[in-house]
């Protein structure tokens, strides 16, 4: 006997089966998924794992919203209303469509809109690379989808060690016997991160056609570019032994290496005086690319080349480029190609050797003017610079090249012999050391005053210049872990040459008309050895009077200089113009000081230090340093107006907190200063006049800190805090 049909059975067979495309391919699923062939169900997501879950309309309305109201059958055909009893009473006949049928609609068509924006977009900036102008602002689709904290990529847990994280031993021979650890760990791992390609060292050229940098997309005007890149090729790039002679043009540059573009432009616009605001572009562009480019595996000479360049000129990032540098460049077993170099007519090999060389100079200048270690020491790269000089490529750069190497070399031994700065005098023992070195470096003066004659006039003026860079910091050393103003007797000649080192550096500047007219595109070090001459100048005057050196001498030539500086033709960031306004408060100080005698500074130091243990402020305030007649006449009108206005008796038990507050603020109590200086007088000046009063004559961050305005315009701190 058949099974009875249900009403719901019965309805179904009566009504007409209007298959969607989403119901018969899910039946066409099932049917698959349950057919004898299979034998069982086969779990869906087996099929396609990759293809991301799409949800369908479940649910598709059939009935007009009349009949569905009154809960009718609805009879319509299959092209859609007016269904057969709306059609018989004249009634309008709407079918509703579900909420996820709108949906689907509204998302194709917002789909082809942004298809169309895209491809509207993408032809639009293909007219105008064709044209060379600036393109056009991205879409904010394609924006909103670049900056999404969701990343649509699948996370790889699984996914093991990078690529070519580290270079390649060369030369490998296979048959030999490993003599560099890591070739062992490569031959049992086989990790290409172990040893990276050949094509690592070789000069990298964009395919494209069109240049893609800041300057096409309108950051940097091309007019702008192209002044700013004649200047360094004109003005700055000897300066640096013709390191980018290779590079002819902007366009040339631009094509072979985006860092090395935007370094040269970026030092440039240092030297610019309208380059104020370009420079600030092309600065922050360096940094950009230079950040991007920390863990690029494919470098270049080129990008070695824009080390050296920021290396040598850009003081606020030059320690911390300098050390990276040199890190990469080692990549390239430049020992290699030194012995190619001075063997036969290799001209990539003598140009590693450069790069090298430019490299260590930076290295040196560097540690010489923080007090810190260098990256590079013993080489024998460096130690071999009389055959490169010889090397059949050779030229007058490379002799340039080797002249510094060699000043810088015998800096470096006297740095190691005396070490960091420890507060402890210099042993009598080291004079004949610092002897030895001072004939090390009249022999430098004596052999390359006359081996540069042929590479014109400034190269020899450099050489003397340096001559006496290397004088004041050998002798300079004398005045370490002095605590008074006694220069020991063994020291006193030593202190006399440093005395006339830092005189001959400053005429130098003044009076030469080669240095002065060279002086705008000298590098950082040579500016920072000079404003350390006149800043070891300005405090043996403050702290020996005039036995060493007359104090009208120290600022008539540091006025001088000042004058000087401030008529270079050169940006507002520039180090001399920052240095200028620092030796301008050093100039102020001076004229407005006049410092005590060693003895009674002592003492006067010993009674404030006990007045201030006891809390007496009394005594404290009755020893205080002498001051210049007016300051004196005016503290002392100051005290007796301040004590008729607080001739009032203190209440009982007041301690000592109550009688400092009553004291004025304006009053001086020898605190903020020495040699008569008043709290007042220091915030007017911008500066703390204790520094101009230490005995630390040695070199370092905080001396040329000193030189600045302070952070808002000298963006850095040259001596680096741990937080």
């Amino acid at each position: 006997m058949s099974r009875k049909r249900t009403w719901s059975e019965a309805r179904l067979e009566q009504e007409p089966r209007i298959s969607t495309p989403s119901t018969s391919h899910r039946s066409a699923e099932h049917e698959a998924l349950t057919s004898p062939s299979h034998g069982q169900r086969r779990p869906q997501s087996d099929e396609s794992p990759a293809q991301p879950h799409v949800p369908v309309i479940s649910r598709k309305v059939k009935a007009c919203a009349a009949c569905r109201k009154h809960k009718i059958k609805c009879i319509m055909d299959s092209s859609g209303p007016p269904c057969r009893r709306c059609t018989e009473k004249g009634l309008g006949c709407v079918l509703n469509k579900s909420l996820q049928t709108l949906i689907s609609e509204r998302n194709q068509f917002s789909e082809s809109i942004i298809r169309d924006m895209e491809m509207m977009h993408s032809s639009l900036q293909t007219v105008l690379k064709t044209l060379n102008l600036p393109p056009v602002a991205p879409l904010e689709t394609v924006r909103n989808e670049q900056h999404s904290p969701i990343s649509e990529e699948p996370l790889q847990f699984e996914k093991g060690p990078s690529c070519d994280n580290s270079p390649k031993a060369h030369p490998v021979d296979d048959n030999e016997l490993p003599n560099v650890p890591i070739q062992s760990v490569y031959h049992l791992t086989k990790l290409s991160a172990l040893r990276s390609p050949d094509s690592l060292r070789q000069e990298s050229t964009p395919k494209s056609d069109t240049i893609d940098d800041f300057i096409s997309k309108g950051q940097l005007p091309l007019a702008d570019a192209e002044r700013l890149f004649l200047l360094y090729k004109d003005k700055l790039d000897h300066y640096l032994y013709h390191i980018t002679t290779s590079i002819k043009s902007l366009e040339q540059a631009r094509r072979r290496s985006r860092i090395l573009t935007v370094s040269m432009l970026t030092v440039a616009a240092l030297h610019d005086p309208q380059g104020n605001a370009n420079y600030g572009v092309c600065s922050q562009e360096f940094r950009r690319v230079m950040a991007g480019s920390i863990f690029s595996r494919r470098i270049d000479r080129d990008y070695l080349r824009a080390m050296c360049i920021a290396s040598y000129w850009l003081s606020d990032i030059s320690w911390m480029i300098s050390g990276y540098a040199i890190r990469r460049a080692a990549e390239f077993n430049l020992q290699g190609y030194y012995r190619r170099a001075i063997a036969e007519p290799d001209e990539e090999a003598i140009d590693f050797v450069r790069i090298w060389y430019a490299l260590y100079i930076c290295d040196q200048h560097l540690s010489t003017l923080f007090s810190r270690q260098s990256v590079i020491r013993e080489d024998s790269t460096i130690q071999g610079w009389q055959e490169v000089i010889k090397a059949p490529l050779a030229n007058g750069q490379d002799v340039r090249l080797a002249s510094q190497v060699v000043i810088l070399d015998i800096l470096r031994s006297i740095r190691d012999l005396f070490g960091p700065d420890t507060g402890e005098t210099v042993p009598q023992v080291y004079l004949m050391q610092i002897s030895a070195f001072a004939r090390q470096i009249d022999q430098y003066v004596g052999h390359w005053s006359t081996a540069l004659k042929d590479i014109g006039t400034y190269p020899r003026k450099g050489a003397l210049l340096h001559f006496h860079f290397g004088k004041l910091y050998l002798y300079s050393h004398v005045f370490r872990g002095l605590r008074d103003a006694t220069i020991p007797a063994h020291f006193r000649e030593c202190a006399t040459h440093a005395v006339h080192s830092a005189t001959a550096i400053i005429n130098l500047h003044l009076n030469d008309a080669d240095i002065k007219e060279a002086i705008s595109g000298l590098p950082t070090y040579i500016h920072s050895m000079t404003g350390f001459a006149c800043m070891f100048l300005a405090k043996l005057a403050m702290t020996q009077g005039d036995d060493m050196i007359e104090r009208s001498t120290v600022t008539d030539l540091i006025t001088r200089l000042i004058s000087l500086y401030r008529a270079q033709s050169v940006s507002k960031w520039h180090l001399i113009k920052l240095m200028a306004g620092g030796l301008d408060k050093v100039v102020q100080t001076l004229s407005t000081s006049e410092p005590p005698s060693p003895t009674k500074k002592r003492a006067q130091l010993t009674q404030q230090q006990n007045a201030m243990k006891k809390g007496n402020f009394e005594a404290l305030s009755a020893v205080m340093l002498p001051q210049t007649d007016q300051q004196q006449a005016q503290q002392g009108q100051n005290h007796r107006q301040n004590k008729q206005a607080h001739s009032q008796p203190t209440p009982r038990g007041a301690g000592l907190l109550s009688q400092d507050q009553q004291i004025p603020p304006d009053l001086d109590l020898g605190l903020e200063g020495f040699g008569g200086f008043s709290e007042g007088d220091a915030s007017l000046l911008g500066l703390d006049s204790n520094f101009l009063l230490g005995y630390d004559m040695s070199l370092g961050p905080e001396q040329l800190m000193y030189l600045s305005n302070g952070h808002s315009s000298f963006d850095t701190d040259l001596s680096p805090t741990f937080l």
